[in-house]
């Protein structure tokens, strides 16, 4: 019984790879002008944190840290090309958990192909770089302490930031869930049992809260802490 497990788990894994995969595609072969190759988007991004910003877009709601927060920073060159980091954050627990780099061949693409759909997902307002760096910056130290690294796709895109100074900003950037303690709610793609499972022996079980979608009770889901588990 216990291989049988392991083998259905091992497939869900397998399932969530492919769609996060098909998903990044749609979403980076959208994003992205079609006539830039990834190893021209990464160099390219590498050298506009030299470039003057552009803008820089959080969600309204930011400091409510049930949240995943997409950020965005876009950079425009004296050519007019446009290059642009995003970033999808959790400041609850897991911290920069994806993210990408995109390059555009001119403002107007980076709107219609970028700013658009960011847009139409969240209420976004304009934000200071240095407060953007120190979001990024908490979210990664607070996740890094739980035993969580960047993904390596939004990795790609932190040369964006550039020359931002998060010491320079000295707004506070709220960190875990309401009580405190870490709070993991479960993304579409995350493997939400095996970061059950990893919180379960870092922090115990009830050092911390979770949210996370019930199998086979359409759309349902459970929360608590972790002590509440079984």
């Amino acid at each position: 019984m216990a291989r049988k497990g392991e083998i259905k788990r091992q497939r869900k894994a397998l399932k969530r790879r492919a769609e996060r995969r098909k998903a990044r595609a749609e979403m980076t072969s959208s994003s992205s002008s079609p006539s830039v190759s990834r190893s021209a988007i990464r160099r390219t991004i590498r050298e506009a944190g030299q470039w003057p910003i552009l803008e820089c877009l959080i969600p309204k709601e930011w400091q409510d840290t049930k949240n995943i927060l997409q950020i965005v920073v876009a950079r425009r060159s004296p050519q007019g090309q446009v290059a642009a980091g995003v970033f999808l954050v959790d400041l609850a627990c897991l911290g920069v958990k994806d993210g990408f780099p995109a390059v555009f061949s001119s403002q107007r693409e980076y709107e219609q192909r970028l700013r658009r759909r960011v847009t139409e997902r969240q209420e976004m307002i304009q934000a200071d770089l240095n407060l953007v760096a120190k979001i990024i910056r908490e979210a990664t130290d607070y996740a890094a302490r739980l035993g969580f690294r960047v993904h390596p796709d939004a990795a790609e895109a932190m040369p964006i930031l550039g020359d931002a100074n998060p010491d320079a900003c000295d707004v506070p950037i709220p960190l875990g869930g309401p009580d405190g303690k870490p709070m993991y709610i479960a993304g579409p793609y995350d493997d939400a049992q095996a970061i059950m499972n990893h919180l379960l022996r870092t922090l115990g079980p009830n050092g911390f809260s979770f949210l996370v979608p019930l199998e086979g009770v359409g759309g349902g889901v459970a929360g608590g802490s972790g002590g509440g588990m079984g």
